[in-house]
């Protein structure tokens, strides 16, 4: 990794895992140093990290952690559950035994290690859709996956539905498996909207429009 690669990802996970919370000011002098680097490459690390609408920079005030949205998080579900289904629908008649087997050994390796559960969240999905052979759609899911990511870990917290998480992963695989693609789809597509709404709904209530 480059200098402003690692700067980003080492700021990326603080802000996604919540370490670093909404509002919070990024001072540059604190991470060079932490990071033995100058300037230059925290600016950087900043302006990619605004494109991803994690952090906001203010004219001569300095960068913060950008705030949690109710409305981004709202419109990002309804764009991940309308492309979600979609690849799923597409590729559910292509998935093998193997590839289910590969999904569940997934979810066996998020209940060893949860603290890990975002990133093989990532993987278990991937397998399922990478079936459909369109890889733009599944390049648009993963970027969207991508930008869902923080508010999953404070959904996790607000719902507690990590186990149910889990056992909806689970019974998408089965119905896979006996292939009921269209109850799989409905599944699916509560598994992304439900939680999220629920989180929704508290951040308006707490003023994150």
């Amino acid at each position: 990794m480059s200098t402003p690669d690692l700067v980003v990802e080492r700021l990326r996970d603080d802000i996604v895992s919540g370490r670093l919370a909404p509002g919070e000011p990024l001072r540059q002098d604190e991470i060079a140093r932490s990071f033995g680097v100058s300037h230059v490459p925290i600016r950087e690390a900043f302006l990619r990290l605004e494109a991803e609408r994690l952090v906001e920079i203010r004219p001569r005030r300095g960068a913060i952690v950008a705030a949690l949205s109710a409305a981004e998080l709202e419109e990002l579900n309804e764009m991940r559950a309308a492309l979600e289904c979609c690849a799923l629908r597409v590729a559910a008649p292509s998935l093998t035994d193997g590839d289910l087997q590969k999904a569940s050994q997934v979810l066996d390796r998020i209940g060893r290690w949860p603290e890990r559960w975002g990133e093989q969240n990532t993987t278990f999905h991937t397998i399922l859709y990478k079936a459909a052979d369109r890889p733009r759609l599944l390049a648009e899911i993963l970027s969207l996956q991508r930008s869902v990511e923080r508010y999953l870990y404070h959904e996790v917290k607000v719902t507690n539905n990590f186990a149910d998480s889990q056992r909806e992963h689970r019974k998408l695989l089965e119905l896979i498996s006996r292939r009921k693609i269209e109850e799989a789809c409905s599944l699916l597509n509560d598994h992304i909207l439900k939680p999220g709404r629920i989180l929704v709904s508290k951040l308006r209530k707490s003023g994150h429009v």
